[in-house]
């Protein structure tokens, strides 16, 4: 699988961090077309991260692949992994996962000795 790293940032496991996350994703994508999609899919799952772990650090990766983008979030893990609600539990704080995966062309979880990465593609 041909992939290449259009840029990458660890931040600060803190909720404040999404707000950096957010921006950075869109001066990486500056006038790519799913740049929007791509921007609100990343404070979901950079959200996910800082709320749900107590990572000290949270990286994002972002790639291009053949068949399009590919955003990889790494934080030391948690309790649980990720989960998607049914769609009648929109309300905050059930929506994130739900959102991605209904958003993009796939996503996923790939645990290690390092953590969790959850990824999605665009």
């Amino acid at each position: 699988m041909h992939r290449s790293v259009l840029g990458a940032i660890t931040l600060p496991g803190r909720p404040e961090e999404v707000t950096t996350a957010r921006r950075f994703v869109a001066k990486t994508l500056a006038g790519h077309p799913q740049a929007e999609t791509a921007v609100l899919l990343t404070s979901e799952a950079v959200t996910n991260s800082v709320v749900h772990t107590d990572s000290a650090m949270v990286t994002l990766v972002v790639l291009e692949t053949h068949a399009g983008l590919r955003f990889e979030v790494t934080d030391e893990g948690g309790d649980t992994l990720p989960t998607v609600y049914d769609g009648y539990e929109l309300r905050e704080g059930r929506r994130g996962v739900f959102l991605i995966e209904e958003l993009s062309t796939a996503c996923g979880i790939r645990t290690h000795d390092a953590g969790l990465t959850f990824w999605f593609e665009l």
